[in-house]
């Protein structure tokens, strides 16, 4: 597969306040990939593109997009709940974590029947697997550090073990949880037009790079 297309419920609390959502992300593990966000079965909260650009976030109710070059540092920015790209996130869904897990390890423990493998450079600190090999847990490092959860795994049409759940939990207190509903992978190029983030006319465009928050006229 080189892409996919998954629809799934989020539910994630911060700063003592709690969001349900629902969401479609679709697209190209090359990227582009495309996520829009909904108030449950309500109006669109948020559209969100990543591409070899970076990312830009369109939210309607403010007319604005930001956009920043780094998807991960923009996810940030945004308050988001993951503290990983859409492109890692796509790949979580999938099954498919070379991008976001290191080729090589620093040490491997035993824990509690599983093992535990560390890394000492890189956004991700460790990963529990089973002896299948199938991940249970991995936790980063960054600016807040956190720790993710994957369970309710099954089975797709390859045999493969994909998970049905997935948790994000931080040092700040906040937690995501994503419950996939669907999840089809595609081995078609999605066509460029599927992948497009149009902006109406009139909105407004803010830069979230390094030198603050800059309008683009």
């Amino acid at each position: 597969a080189t892409g996919l297309k998954a629809k799934a419920s989020l539910y994630y609390t911060s700063k003592g306040s709690g969001h349900r959502t629902t969401m479609s992300l679709w697209g190209d593990y090359a990227t582009p990939l495309r996520l829009d966000v909904r108030a449950g079965i309500g109006a669109y909260i948020a559209h969100i593109r990543e591409d070899e650009s970076g990312l830009t976030a369109f939210y309607p109710d403010q007319q604005t997009a930001y956009s920043h070059s780094s998807p991960v540092r923009a996810v940030h920015l945004l308050g988001l709940p993951f503290p990983f790209s859409l492109k890692d996130l796509a790949g979580l869904i999938s099954g498919c974590y070379p991008n976001l897990i290191p080729k090589s390890y620093d040490t491997a423990v035993p824990e509690n029947g599983y093992l535990r493998f560390t890394f000492d450079n890189g956004p991700v600190s460790s990963i529990v697997l089973t002896e299948q090999g199938t991940p249970m847990e991995i936790s980063g490092r960054g600016e807040i550090p956190w720790r993710m959860e994957l369970s309710s795994y099954e089975e797709d049409n390859s045999g493969k073990l994909l998970p049905e759940k997935i948790a994000v939990y931080t040092e700040l207190g906040d937690k995501a949880l994503l419950r996939i509903k669907s999840r089809t992978l595609t081995a078609q190029p999605w066509q460029a037009k599927a992948l497009e983030l149009k902006l109406p006319e009139g909105s407004e465009e803010i830069r979230l790079d390094r030198n603050g928050y800059v309008r683009i006229d």
